[in-house]
């Protein structure tokens, strides 16, 4: 079952649309004129505990019940002081009403009607003061005919003697003016406020006297001082209030901290309400959309509370009471009555637009500040707010809020501003000002309302609403100062559009700067055509303005600009719509602006938790996601080369965690088309770039790069994917490096079989060596001893380990005994070892080689080639003895063939003195080279 609408629940009172009954107020003289009829009165009134109270204990003194004959009213300006005196009077002069409207005053019924009589403080023309007055209504004027000329105050006497008799009823309202009049007429050497004064003080005593136990004196409150009047004004209120404190019973009319403010606008507004079941499924629907933005943690009002706080304010949103208690205590503000006529306003504006067919409640949010009733009626309790409502929330769709709901089709950001602008319209010191966000969120939620964009509208209304500002706390408020928002604007309209573009070219290329550098390695940001230089090993993005004509992409200089180059791979072209351009130039200006606003603050060392600086940071934020939105809605086309020239793709910029990596959104949306590829280490890519680049036998290897520059049909990769390519492929040998240029590609005529050997071990006293065979391009390894190997030879049995002693060898490597290479020799190394040992006087030379060697030696010098033969130990002549002073040279080859250690003039024999009975070893090359021992005897192997 729908749920019920204020039209289809409530029934308002023909008043509320009648202009002329609004703005009435009714007043004592009034009453005393009998212009009040009691039926219209307390059909429209609701009876608050002060009320009855004060018809209750009247009625006693009436009656003679009660000792208690002197009552005051307090409340503020406007809080029902002079109501609550109508109705009583209006009890008092009519019996009739008594039990209708209050039933406990069925047990007065047998008491007539009671005198009523009293003075209003706006009727300061009185000639006879208020005495005088009082006395002529009675009728017995002549009794004060002593008081009058001069004017004096009368006695207690003299009042007990005028007011004894039938029950009485004396009201005395809004004094303040009259003491205000009554302080300019001089009176002997005092002045009329203080005769006042004492003539009123004396009623008051008079009032005690058992003479006048059924007159009753009902004041309203003086407050300790008039907002208009002097000290001296001021001063005799006090006196006065002093002596009515005294013996007054001191009643408030309206209690502002219950619902009975619910309850007097309830019956003032409306004549007929809903049965309370159809209330409860209202706020029921009110608590579940309170449930929904709680869940999504956007408030944390309670759902519960939330139900049971619009059962007691309906047909109004209790947000309202709230607002209300603010703003109460304003000067000039009549409390209770101001906001009795701000209700009907509001009642008849929705009524006559029809809103009242659509809406449950009546909210804080539901006014029309474009009607100049409604608008009047805020700037009368807040007159500094005009500016901050006119620009920021209703000034007939020109105001920021307006402008922002016609963008959004809604009118979320006008209900949260009017909602706003009510918590603002406190003007007294210490005030509580503003909503927090989850506050306002949860007094907008409502039965079919959207709440998930209400926190958005309430964080970007910030960065455009003029007049609204946080507190400390993180409250937002309005008021008649332009805030930060206003101070953007202005600083931001002084930049040029050159300086903007500055600033945007800046912003667009850091959002874009490449990282990695995979698929582009430079950016420039709205570049002019004569600033784009491509290169061959470079790819560049080039963020380009969209077309000035037509519908948008790239312009035609751009196309022809690609069209005219060589390195057509090399340069990729973002763009989108022209339209949002300007919209994007816009968020720049502001951003430029903030950062200079924010900068300043920190120059001028503004604290980092003053709301000020607090909101610039916020804002800075703000803008700068709404720069990177409006980014987004600009370049929404990439242009990629391919083989039928530049193709688009549709580029979506995505943000994650309110960064944005637009070098990665590039990557990927090329990645998606094939334009780019990380696979660039299979065989894959190697057959493309055979294909496309790698098109001859034999190629410069810079053309061939030249060619992945040039062709735009090949796709981007690391920038070093081809020399890696090139490299692994050369390992391989699948290409062939030729010098430092060039490259030959396979495939290639099969190498033929051949042989790599390691010396493992070798063992120096025997010449055994142990060599590793490695057949490279065969299986098998023949070999043959002082000869080339053939086929026909021995076959190697142990390829990791082959033992030989042999001074020569041949290998041969073959593949399946029918592809064979080239015999290679391998030649062993000779090892010699010497002793020298005395026999007698004879020094003697033991000489062996390893292995089993051919050895010749001499002993004057001279190259061994042409020696002796060695066949068993030698003598060594003596003049060739150390010491003889001869000075042969000495010479002996270790290890390398190639290398021979000499040793200088005046050393003697070997390095390495040889020691008797000991074998020294020198090895010896296959060239035989000469070894001289140890003094000049020559050996040669």
């Amino acid at each position: 079952m729908p749920l019920g609408s204020l039209k289809d629940l409530c029934v308002p009172r023909k008043s509320v649309f009648d202009k002329a009954r609004r703005d009435v107020v009714l007043d004592l003289s009034d009453l005393l004129d009998g212009k009040i009829k009691p039926q219209q009165f307390f059909e429209e009134n609701y009876l608050t505990e002060g009320m009855k109270v004060l018809f209750r204990e009247s009625f006693r003194r009436f009656n003679g019940e009660s000792d208690q004959g002197v009552y005051v009213l307090t409340q503020a300006m406007g809080g029902g002081k002079t109501h609550n005196m109508l109705g009583m009077g209006l009890l008092a002069k009519h019996p009739d009403w008594r039990k209708k409207v209050f039933p406990e005053l069925a047990k007065v019924e047998k008491l007539g009607p009671v005198r009523v009589i009293g003075f209003t403080g706006r009727d300061t023309d009185a000639p006879l003061g208020i005495w005088g007055s009082l006395a002529e209504q009675l009728g017995k004027k002549d009794l004060f005919k002593d008081y009058y000329s001069p004017l004096a105050a009368p006695g207690p006497s003299a009042w007990v003697n005028l007011l004894k008799g039938e029950p009485l009823l004396i009201l005395l309202d809004e004094l303040p003016p009259y003491f205000q009049y009554a302080k300019s007429r001089q009176i002997g050497n005092s002045d009329l406020a203080e005769v006042t004064t004492t003539a009123l003080a004396n009623l008051l005593v008079a009032v005690a006297k058992a003479d006048l136990q059924n007159v009753c004196v009902v004041v309203s409150d003086l407050k300790a001082t008039y907002e208009q009047g002097s000290e001296l004004v001021n001063k005799a209120l006090k006196n006065f209030g002093e002596e009515v404190g005294r013996q007054a019973l001191k009643l408030e009319p309206v209690a502002l901290n219950t619902n009975e403010v619910y309850d007097i606008l309830r019956t003032r507004i409306f004549e007929k309400l809903p049965a309370k079941k159809d209330v409860q499924e209202i706020a029921k629907a009110y608590a579940e959309s309170v449930r929904t933005a709680k869940q999504m943690d956007i408030t944390n009002a309670s759902p519960e509370q939330f139900a049971q706080n619009i059962v007691e304010s309906y047909p109004f949103h209790f947000a309202i009471k709230d607002l209300y208690a603010r703003f109460r205590e304003n000067p000039g503000f009549q409390q209770t009555r101001g906001l009795i006529r701000l209700m009907r306003v509001l009642a008849g504006y929705l009524y006559k637009t029809k809103k009242a067919d659509k809406l449950h409640l009546i909210h804080a949010q539901d006014f029309d500040l474009n009607d100049p009733d409604t608008f009047s009626e805020f700037t009368q309790i807040n007159p500094s707010l005009a500016n901050a409502i006119s620009h920021d929330i209703a000034s007939k769709g020109q105001a920021v809020a307006e402008e922002m709901d016609a963008q959004t089709q809604s009118t979320d950001a006008q209900d949260v501003c009017k909602l706003l602008v009510a918590s603002s319209l406190a003007n007294v010191p210490n005030a509580t000002l503003g909503l927090s966000i989850p506050e306002a969120i949860s007094f907008l939620c409502a039965p079919g309302r959207d709440v998930t964009k209400l926190k958005e509208t309430l964080s970007l209304i910030q960065t455009k609403a003029w007049y609204l500002h946080p507190t400390r706390d993180g409250k937002l408020y309005f008021k008649n100062v332009e805030n930060l928002v206003a101070k953007l604007k202005s600083t931001a309209d002084n930049y040029n559009r050159e300086t903007v573009l500055r600033e945007l070219r800046s912003f667009l290329a850091s959002i874009f700067t490449p990282n990695q550098k995979d698929c582009y390695q430079d950016v420039l940001a709205l570049p002019g055509l004569d600033e784009v230089k491509p290169r061959q090993d470079r790819v560049t993005l080039l963020i380009c303005e969209p077309n000035r004509i037509g519908q948008g992409g790239l312009s035609t200089e751009w196309r022809k600009f690609y069209e005219d180059l060589d390195y057509k791979n090399r340069i990729l072209l973002l763009t989108g719509t022209r339209g949002s351009l300007e919209s994007l130039i816009n968020s720049a200006r502001e951003y430029k602006a903030i950062q200079w606003i924010v900068e300043e603050m920190e120059k001028e060392k503004v604290p980092q938790n003053d709301p000020q600086y607090i909101n610039g940071t916020q804002l800075r934020d703000k803008i700068s996601l709404s720069l990177l939105s409006a980014a987004r809605e600009t370049f929404t086309i990439l242009h990629y080369p391919s083989k039928v020239g530049l193709v688009n793709a549709d580029f979506e910029m995505k943000y994650a965690g309110n960064q944005y990596n637009g070098e990665e959104q590039v990557r990927n949306t090329l990645e998606s088309k094939f334009k780019f590829t990380k696979d660039v280490g299979g065989d894959n890519f190697r057959q493309q770039c055979e294909a496309k680049l790698f098109t001859t036998k034999r190629m410069r290897w810079e053309d061939i790069k030249k060619r992945a520059a040039v062709d735009p049909s090949w796709p981007w990769h690391l920038p070093d994917a081809l020399d890696r390519l090139r490299d692994d492929m050369i390992h391989k040998e699948q290409w062939k490096k030729e010098g430092e240029q060039w490259v030959e590609k396979g495939p290639f005529p099969k190498p033929k079989p051949s042989v790599r050997w390691q010396e493992l071990e070798r063992n120096d006293d025997t010449g055994e060596v142990t060599l590793k065979l490695t057949p490279v391009n065969g299986d098998t390894v023949h070999y043959e001893i002082g000869g080339n190997a053939t086929s026909a030879s021995a076959k190697v049995s142990d390829l990791r380990t082959f033992k030989t002693t042999d001074l020569e060898l041949s290998f041969l490597a073959a593949e399946d005994a029918s592809e064979y290479g080239e015999p290679v020799t391998w030649r062993n190394r000779i090892t010699l070892k010497a002793r020298q040992f005395q026999n007698g006087k004879d020094k003697m030379v033991e000489l062996r080689a390893a292995p089993t060697a051919e050895i010749r030696y001499t002993t004057d010098g001279s190259h061994p080639s042409q020696g002796a033969l060695y066949a068993g130990p030698f003598i060594v002549p003596k003049e060739n003895h150390r010491g003889s002073g001869g000075s042969p040279e000495a010479r002996h080859s270790f290890g390398n063939p190639e290398r021979s250690d000499r040793l200088g003039k005046g050393q003697r024999g070997c390095r390495r003195q040889a020691t008797s009975g000991n074998l020294e070893t020198a090895a010896i090359s296959q060239d035989h080279p000469r070894v001289l021992w140890p003094a000049d005897a020559a050996v040669q192997t």
